[in-house]
């Protein structure tokens, strides 16, 4: 004569928890249909901070012309998108359910100015990117990358000297018109005057920049002199 096998005993607690979970389910499932119903889409977008982008362009790069859902939006692939333009450097978006966008521009901001290898002259960022033409009386120092055979130096090895045309204190940057920079990383501030200050490295600059003025305030030097301050405790004037 065969057993009789008992079968488990389902209690309220574990019908309580399935329904939970079914009911869960449904609202997820439910909320995110509701979530992309046209009400719900992208209708309005406010843009500040674009000057040298037009709203159309940003709008049409981003996706944003195509109305995605305010769920769909992603902060972080929109700046991306936006960074394909020239003068974008990033974005910051906010959502105002239900269907507004605000988008607040971050411009990059000339630094400095540079030839490409036709010799045409353009504004460039302290990243080195290669902005728009300068317009006429620009007044901006000109970077140069000795010995470069690349078409764009101040991308990659010649960055260091967008770098520090961004950061000439305004005692003497006025008096700046050539920030150069050689292969072996050693950089020359070309004044005015003329006269050349050999900086050397990018580092410590704050104390080689207090020297360049302090020589410039104290010394009085001749045309074509050079002054060494890649030890800002040790100035030697050539």
């Amino acid at each position: 004569m065969s057993k009789s096998q008992k079968k488990p005993v389902r209690g309220p607690l574990f019908r309580r928890l399935l329904t939970f979970t079914v009911v869960l389910t449904l609202l997820v499932v439910g909320g995110n249909a509701l979530l992309h119903l046209n009400y719900f889409r992208v209708q309005s977008i406010e843009i500040s901070g674009n000057t040298h982008e037009s709203a159309g362009e940003l709008i049409s790069v981003t996706g944003l012309d195509q109305n995605p859902p305010m769920i769909s939006i992603n902060s972080r692939e929109i700046t991306r998108q936006a960074r394909s333009l020239r003068w974008v450097e990033s974005i910051r978006v906010a959502r105002h359910w239900p269907h507004r966008l605000t988008l607040i521009v971050v411009e990059r901001q000339p630094v400095a100015v540079a030839a490409d290898p036709t010799g045409a002259l353009f504004l460039v960022d302290t990243y080195g990117a290669q902005l728009d033409p300068p317009i006429v009386g620009t007044n901006l120092p000109r970077l140069e990358a000795k010995g470069s055979n690349s078409s764009w130096a101040y991308r990659s090895w010649a960055r260091p000297a967008a770098r520090v045309a961004a950061q000439l204190p305004l005692a003497f940057s006025r008096q700046v018109a050539v920030v150069q920079i050689a292969r072996s990383g050693e950089i020359r501030l070309k004044m005015t005057t003329p006269v050349t200050f050999i900086l050397g490295g990018e580092t410590n600059l704050r104390e080689k920049f207090v020297a360049v003025a302090s020589v410039i305030s104290h010394q009085t030097l001749r045309r074509g002199a050079v002054v060494d301050v890649s030890v800002p405790s040790a100035v030697t004037i050539q």
